[in-house]
């Protein structure tokens, strides 16, 4: 198309942009028209959008949480290992046997 030395004629732009619309378009505001619509239109609209949306949004909830609890148990980790060494001793009695 962008080699071709004959440029597209307007008759066939206007006969593409009704085949790919799907209606007859007679007058420029039949062009803006759909242009409009077109522009209207939103990418959270379609389906598959959402579902990519929901899909990346739960990935970032699992995510954000996963982080959460391996921070606190690092943390926690930390605080263990840095506690002193207590030395406790425990008397321990012979035990006496009775003949």
């Amino acid at each position: 198309m962008g080699n071709n030395k004959n440029p597209e004629s307007r008759e066939e732009l206007i006969e593409y942009l009704e085949q790919v619309s799907g209606r007859r378009i007679r007058t420029r505001e039949d062009i803006k028209g759909y242009l409009d619509e077109v522009a209207a239109r939103k990418a959270v609209d379609d389906r598959s959008v959402r579902r990519w949306q929901q899909a990346k949004t739960i990935t970032l909830i699992g995510l954000a949480t996963f982080a959460f609890i391996q921070y606190y148990m690092m943390d926690v980790m930390v605080q263990i290992f840095s506690l002193r060494e207590t030395t406790v001793f425990v008397p321990v009695s012979v035990p006496t046997v009775k003949s």
